[in-house]
């Protein structure tokens, strides 16, 4: 299976302009798709249902012919174009009982971002991928310390992946701080203290330990954040936590 990418897979998505450009929508309504590999899409006598599916990342819109007619699925950015018979399924990386369709083996889908397409040249139709959400706390023993000594600050990561085929990734968590009477937290300390792994099958539900120790000199208020890996998890921060420095 060809994995492209994922700046590319969508700066593809996004760019395409021209394909489908005189065909009609569907008449069907948008519908959403929870859960985890396949999501599901009607090809019929009257265009895609739903006309736009919102699928969560690591996915695979699979195409289900249940016309008795064939039809014809082109997605826009020119990375699948797909005939399926009657009661034939496929798309973007799917495999469907066994058979791969070498014409639609990319599966740009997989990352976030939104993804138009049209059946037959006369009916559009869209996939968008929505980010899988992402989670970080922050806390620490205490609220109150004595000026000069340290506090270990730490929380949990937590997010979804439904994909357990997926390499799971250590995310750095970067701790921002803030002084009293200050507007803007900074970067402090980026940890990577990883401990207590947890997976939840078949919800995806993954979850990790972090701690950092620090040394405020004055008050500080300090959140935690998460990012990186945008083509699959959305980013997270976590509630403020303030230390009181005491002589």
């Amino acid at each position: 299976m060809n994995k492209r990418l994922p700046s590319i897979a969508i700066a593809l998505a996004a760019g395409a302009a021209t394909a489908g450009l005189f065909a009609g929508p569907s008449t069907s309504s948008p519908g959403a798709c929870s859960r985890p590999l396949a999501c599901s899409i009607s090809l019929t006598a009257t265009g895609p249902s739903p006309s736009t599916l919102t699928a969560p990342a690591t996915s695979y819109p699979r195409f289900d012919n249940t016309d008795s007619v064939p039809h014809t699925v082109v997605f826009a950015n020119g990375l699948c174009s797909i005939t399926l018979a009657p009661g034939q399924q496929g798309g973007p990386g799917v495999v469907a009982n066994g058979v791969e369709h070498p014409e639609c083996t990319d599966n740009f889908t997989f990352y976030v971002g939104s993804y138009p397409y049209t059946v037959d040249g006369k009916f559009t139709g869209t996939v968008v991928t929505r980010p899988l959400r992402r989670t970080v706390t922050l806390t620490a023993p205490r609220h109150g310390i004595r000026r000069g000594t340290s506090l270990t600050l730490h929380g949990r990561v937590s997010w979804f992946d439904y994909n357990p085929m997926l390499q799971r990734p250590q995310f750095r968590v970067i701790v921002l701080a803030r002084h009293d009477g200050e507007h803007i937290f900074k970067p402090v300390t980026t940890g990577r203290l990883w401990s207590s792994q947890s997976y939840e099958w078949p919800n995806g539900s993954i979850s990790y330990s972090w701690k950092r120790q620090v040394h405020p000199g004055e008050t500080t208020t300090y959140t935690a954040k998460v990012t990186g890996y945008q083509w699959f998890w959305s980013d997270a921060t976590s509630r403020a936590f303030t230390v009181r420095v005491r002589r």
